[in-house]
């Protein structure tokens, strides 16, 4: 097994589990104490189910070499890599995979090709103004905005958000 993500399995999951258990009560004539505990324990096991299915498919795509290979920088004569991660970069409603890299010069987003906005960014270090760190959906701690200059305030969902956050102030 190349890499498993058990954050993804672990939201992923109870999420399933709840959608299983509606489902499972809605498509149900006769409600009564037994459909109800029935529709819980199908939800519980499929939720798990779904959930380490999840984590594994995601682990395989994030570390796949099709995700390395559309997702490279091209880097200047002058600029090293110092901090790369998975990541997605927020444009109107879609969380765009892809990768994030810090270098020596800029901050770059890369998305790979199987986005609908698939997409580059480009931010001069000198250019931002602050980072700050989010709650995304308002559940999870990887939120990272970034503010530039020009007031372009752009979002992210990252690996290791306090690093970004460390090694970008």
């Amino acid at each position: 097994m190349k890499k498993f993500n058990w954050k993804a399995g672990l939201y992923f999951g109870p999420t399933m589990a709840v959608f299983f258990v509606i489902q499972n009560l809605l498509l149900n004539d006769n409600i009564n104490a037994n459909s109800i505990i029935k529709s819980l324990v199908i939800g519980l096991v499929l939720g798990i189910v779904s959930g380490f299915l999840f984590g594994l498919i995601i682990g395989y795509f994030s570390s796949s070499k099709f995700v390395d290979r559309t997702t490279r920088i091209e880097t200047r004569p002058d600029e090293n890599i110092l901090f790369q991660t998975p990541a997605n970069h927020f444009k109107g409603m879609e969380g765009v995979g892809g990768r994030l890299y810090l270098t020596n010069k800029r901050l770059v987003f890369i998305s790979h090709k199987l986005n609908v906005q698939n997409h580059e960014l480009s931010i001069d270090l000198g250019n931002i103004i602050s980072i700050d760190r989010y709650k995304n959906a308002g559940l999870l701690n990887n939120g990272l905005i970034v503010t530039s200059r020009n007031n372009n305030v752009d979002k992210f969902a990252v690996e290791q958000a306090e690093e970004w956050v460390r090694k970008l102030k």
